[in-house]
């Protein structure tokens, strides 16, 4: 800011000068000077934007222009050109203001001005003063519009506080300098600090063991070099063998290795076929000797002869095949531990499978312990007066009925670990009786529980275990304690023969079928014709192995009007079935027993024939068998002359029938109609 004034001539002055110039201005502008003006830019032509009004402030203006007033007086309505100052003239005077009109009201009394102690300061670096106007920016597009200013009062400035007055004089004062020889030991202790550790003992009372070098080894002996392999020829002259890889072998098309046409290689000489890349000098291939060619007849004298006994052990049964295997440790196991002493169904659960890791072993060892400890109700049974029963109910009394061990298998299978379901359907047991011919087909209904257990390779099995442990007879109330292991390894399509579950997604076919009909069911596999099947005395035909369904006929009916031959027939449960190991010993001879009133007693036995592997035959005519209303029935011949007839041929059953006392065990019977 320039003034007519003349300059102070003392220091001091001019310093006072200077800070009263920079009363009012923002930080970073610097004050501006009027005896050395720069070089302004030409003049920008205005733009049509409103006047800015100025405020009056206590600071100095930066432009000499009056905010929000008229340029002049309109001529002829256009406004007179703006005045322009030129660089290094004078600014002319401003407006005399016209006089202020006296008011006779009386000024309105201002409000007490609080003290400056009153005031907090802020965490800022900037400086509070209630009397010093600050200046906004500059109006950005306006052509000379002055800036605008605004004034500070002090209620803008309530809770501030002004800070202390800066004095240099009180300021610490600073510490002594370092000497040389101070900067000269700080330089050598961090010097020492970076070299290495030495070692040293932490602690007088760890013994130091002092680690002995290793002896040298000794220096092994000179290898000879490798030779080269030499391969002897027919002549007896030795020669080198070529590289290790031989050269590519020549295309030879795909189909030079088939369609009957005749090999390349010829033996010639005792020399079979060539070796490429080995040639001869003279381009032939070297003879290979034959005198390490194995003798053709040598090896067929090593193979068995045709229809002459196998000497080879018997091969060990597929795992999948339950019916040949060998369950004799989980059935010795569960005989061990009796109802009376079992205080609970977890040490018994633990107790039954500890010793298996298979889960066709656990659940063998429960279905075998059932057998051995839990008898059927037969008095309730047939009383009609069986409650719901519990597991731990049926352990404590010992007695069941169907429900009841299908209850208690589950339940110690489940302790056990295993996956096992209590199934209820119908069951062709004790009361059943096939549908006549041309009777109606019953709605479906329920008379028998059974379960589903998951074995090996997680397979769902069907096991009955009430079955498995004996039979009833309703005629004579009776009970019979008879262990039944067809109940437990029978092929589930079989066993859905004489099972049909209420939850039909419980079949666990496979032979790809998911369930069957009731209708079928309940009529049988051969349709109505065969409602009435063959009867079977289940206890010796599973004691032996025979598998019911190899019984023919199927039918129960033979008809004797027509003079047909009619073949009896049956087999074992299973090709792998084998009597010495898993059945009771060598098989037993059959016979037929048919009526014949020339005979004596009215009775004459055939002899059926076997092949020695498992099955049996016998034809005979039908009008040999007998009138109608008889019956004919296939037997087990189990003594001759009071002994043992396991392993008995038929040709010397036959020379003794009639000669020596026999004992029969019936298998299965038919009627003549």
């Amino acid at each position: 800011m320039a003034t007519d004034s003349s300059h102070p001539q003392s220091i001091q002055a001019r310093i006072a000068a200077l800070n009263i110039g920079h009363v009012g201005r923002a930080p970073g502008i610097a004050t501006p000077v009027e005896d050395e003006p720069a070089q302004r830019p030409p003049a920008i032509p205005r733009s049509n934007t409103a006047n800015i009004p100025a405020t009056s402030s206590n600071g100095h203006h930066i432009s000499n222009g009056i905010g929000n007033e008229p340029n002049g007086i309109r001529q002829n309505g256009v406004l007179p050109p703006p005045t322009i100052i030129r660089t290094g003239e004078k600014k002319p005077p401003p407006p005399v203001l016209p006089p202020r009109k006296q008011s006779t009201q009386p000024s309105p009394a201002l409000p007490p001005r609080r003290p400056s102690d009153a005031l907090q300061r802020r965490g800022s670096n900037a400086s509070i003063s209630s009397t010093v106007s600050t200046m906004s920016a500059i109006s950005v597009g306006t052509n000379g519009t002055p800036r605008t200013t605004a004034s500070r009062t002090p209620s803008m400035d309530a809770g501030r506080k002004l800070a202390p007055v800066f004095d240099h004089t009180s300021l610490p004062p600073l510490p002594p300098k370092r000497t040389p020889e101070q900067v000269e030991s700080r330089y050598k202790n961090i010097e020492r600090s970076r070299m290495g550790l030495k070692p040293t003992k932490s602690s007088p009372g760890i013994t130091t063991v002092e680690v002995a070098t290793p002896p040298s080894l000794p220096l092994r002996p000179p290898q000879r070099p490798p030779q080269t392999p030499m391969r002897k020829e027919s002549t007896g002259d030795a020669r080198q063998l070529p590289p290790d890889k031989p050269p590519a072998l020549p295309v030879r098309s795909a189909l030079s290795y088939g369609m009957n046409k005749p090999q390349e290689s010829s033996v010639a000489n005792g020399v079979i076929g060539t070796t490429p890349g080995r040639e001869t000098a003279s381009g032939e291939p070297p003879p290979i000797p034959v005198s390490s060619k194995p003798d053709l007849s040598s090896i067929l004298a090593t193979k068995p002869k045709p229809g002459a006994p196998s000497q080879l052990p018997a091969q060990p049964v597929s795992a999948a095949c339950l019916t040949c295997q060998d369950f004799s440790a989980p059935d010795n196991h569960a005989a061990k531990f009796p109802r009376e002493t079992v205080p609970s169904l977890d040490w018994l659960a633990t107790q039954l499978v500890s010793p298996f890791t298979s889960p066709t072993d656990q659940a063998r060892a429960i279905f075998t312990w059932l057998h051995h400890n839990i008898a059927y109700d037969i008095v309730s049974y047939c009383n009609n007066s069986v409650k719901p029963s519990t597991p731990a109910g049926t352990l404590s009394t010992g007695l069941a009925v169907c429900e009841g061990y299908a209850g208690l298998f589950t339940a110690l299978a489940s302790k056990a670990g295993l996956e096992s379901l209590v199934v209820s359907g119908h069951g062709k047991g004790a009361g059943f009786s096939p549908l006549q011919p041309g009777e109606p087909i019953p709605a479906e209904y329920s008379t028998h529980a059974w379960n589903a257990v998951k074995i090996d390779a997680g397979e769902w099995k069907l096991i009955d275990p009430c079955w498995g442990a004996g039979h009833v007879c309703i005629r004579d109330q009776k009970y019979t304690k008879k262990f039944a292991p067809r109940h437990f390894t029978m092929p589930n399509n079989e066993f859905g023969l004489r099972h049909f579950p209420t939850n039909k997604s419980l079949f666990h076919r496979t032979d790809g079928r998911p369930q069957i009909s009731w209708e079928e069911y309940i009529l049988g596999p051969q349709g109505p014709a065969a409602a009435q099947p063959v009867t079977v005395y289940a206890g010796k035909a599973e004691e032996e192995g025979i598998a019911e369904s190899s019984l023919r006929p199927s039918k129960l009916h033979i008809p004797t009007s027509s003079n047909m031959i009619i073949q009896f027939r049956f087999g074992r449960i299973c090709e792998h079935w084998d009597p010495l190991r898993n059945g009771p010993g060598a098989p037993y001879p059959y016979i037929l027993q048919i009526n014949n009133p020339d005979a004596r007693g009215g009775k004459e036995y055939r002899v059926f024939d076997t092949d020695g592997q498992g099955k049996w035959w016998l034809d005979e005519q039908s009008r040999w068998l007998g009138a109608k209303g008889e019956s004919v029935d296939l037997y087990c011949v189990e003594t001759v002359d009071g002994r043992s007839a396991r392993g008995m041929g038929s040709e010397e059953l036959r020379r003794a029938m009639g000669r020596k006392g026999m004992s029969f065990g019936g298998v299965a019977k038919w009627e003549l109609v």
